[in-house]
């Protein structure tokens, strides 16, 4: 079985972020959990300087899928007995056995996910790690997708992806990517303990 897990860039301020994920990670069905962090305050400089004075949004796109290899590094200092690697071919052979690998992107979305089937990531800020994170669940044939986030979306609103993409939740291309993924949770793990709501799959109705 396969995981992926988004690790939101805002729950980098907290404190017991390790331990939380230590803890979350050991309560879940075994499988090999593939941790991507998100980028957090690193790319909210970088839309920061972008409002402040126009970047091409193609190189705007690269820095920050850059900058997750910045963030990647930083998981993997809190959690140094998980293992981080950049090539998606070890991540391929690791993904076999149970455990945990801490995935930094840059590489693979450069090489490989552009001739990927299915829905193609756009160079430009439609594109976040929220979608990075759901194309590598799409491409790795994952049993399941998992956002750690903040908060969860407020309770009259749908858990369909095309809902939560409407009001700023997720990105609009991780919603279009919805008939491609596994099933997907969402999980707020700032909330002691943890609070998760599921995300209905196509065809199912409003969650």
């Amino acid at each position: 079985m396969i995981r992926v897990v988004k690790v939101g860039g805002s729950l980098f301020d907290l404190p017991d972020l390790p331990e939380r994920l230590r803890g979350w990670l050991a309560q879940q069905p075994p499988a090999h959990n593939v941790l991507i962090a998100g980028g957090g305050p690193l790319v909210e400089q970088i839309r920061a300087w972008d409002k402040a004075e126009p970047i091409e949004e193609a190189a705007a796109h690269w820095m920050c899928v850059d900058l997750l290899t910045v963030t990647a590094h930083l998981l993997h200092s809190w959690l140094p007995e998980v293992p981080l690697v950049e090539d998606d071919r070890l991540l391929c052979q690791r993904v076999g056995e149970e455990g945990a690998t801490i995935f930094g992107p840059a590489p693979w979305m450069r090489r490989s996910e552009p001739g990927l089937p299915g829905t193609w990531l756009p160079s430009n800020w439609d594109t976040t790690s929220d979608s990075i994170a759901g194309r590598l669940a799409a491409a790795l044939l994952a049993d399941e997708f998992v956002l750690l986030k903040s908060a969860l979306p407020r309770r009259k609103t749908s858990r369909e992806l095309s809902a939560l993409a409407a009001v700023g939740y997720i990105d609009s291309i991780l919603a279009l990517m919805a008939p491609e993924l596994p099933p997907t949770r969402l999980v707020n793990l700032r909330a002691e303990p943890p609070i998760e709501a599921r995300v209905p799959r196509p065809g199912e109705g409003p969650g």
